[in-house]
């Protein structure tokens, strides 16, 4: 089984609709999103839809988060959480409804997938984690991958010869070894923030155990400009560039 894993596309249509033709010549058996489908972007509605239509899952994100909860935006900081409030304007209710409904997390082929840190935060920052909490992470559950996002980074993290080791991807193939426990932080589709415009997302080959990460062009000079014809801080656009 091929598994597409998107993260943090926040509401950037042109990137997701390049990625969900990318995947679909891939021939992805299932696609599960890790959260932060809206926020930051110009269509929270179109890329919620679209998601729906095709029957993808998806775990809840920070942003999914502050719609439905007050406490959330009050952990974004001043530009996000306003930008939260005009993403809640920007939704249907049957859309917003959906966002707030999302599961923390799922497991699926002894994966799981988050959108923060194991094993349900969607606040936690993967890269904030010291080397001790990884390794008692790894030695708590029976899950041998973990896929996460929030970072908007691209990393693996492993164990090996008892050493917690952390490593940045690029664009290639990585076959896991059986015997030992993975953290795939699966980088951002809408908002990267690694320097690259690009949209990355993984393909997961279950039975080789393989890694293909993706990245894929898209017109991103037409999100931006639909950025700042939104009045969305220009920050947002910048990233895109």
């Amino acid at each position: 089984m091929k598994i597409a894993v998107l993260a943090d596309i926040h509401g950037n249509l042109e990137a997701f609709e390049a990625v969900i033709a990318d995947l679909q010549s891939q021939r992805a058996d299932r696609v599960i999103c890790l959260g932060d489908n809206v926020g930051y972007g110009p269509d929270p509605e179109e890329v919620v839809s679209r998601m729906r239509q095709l029957g993808y899952l998806s775990v809840l994100g920070n942003h999914e988060f502050a719609l439905m909860d007050e406490r959330g935006r009050r952990w974004l900081n001043f530009q996000a959480a306003e930008n939260n409030i005009e993403t809640e304007k920007l939704l249907s209710d049957k859309n917003k409804d959906y966002c707030c409904r999302l599961p923390a997390f799922l497991e699926i082929e002894n994966a799981h997938f988050v959108h923060g840190y194991p094993p349900a935060s969607v606040f936690r920052y993967l890269n904030r984690q010291s080397d001790e909490k990884i390794a008692a992470l790894f030695d708590s559950t029976s899950s041998s991958l973990f896929f996460l996002g929030h970072t908007h980074r691209l990393e693996l993290v492993t164990r090996q010869k008892g050493l917690i080791t952390r490593r940045v991807l690029g664009r290639e193939k990585v076959v896991l070894a059986s015997d030992e426990k993975y953290i795939i932080n699966c980088g951002s589709v809408g908002q990267p923030r690694d320097g690259d415009s690009r949209a990355k997302y993984f393909l997961w080959d279950c039975g080789r155990r393989q890694l293909d990460v993706r990245f894929v062009d898209y017109d991103n000079k037409k999100t931006m400009q639909k950025i700042r014809d939104r009045g969305f801080p220009e920050i947002y656009a910048i990233r895109l560039g």
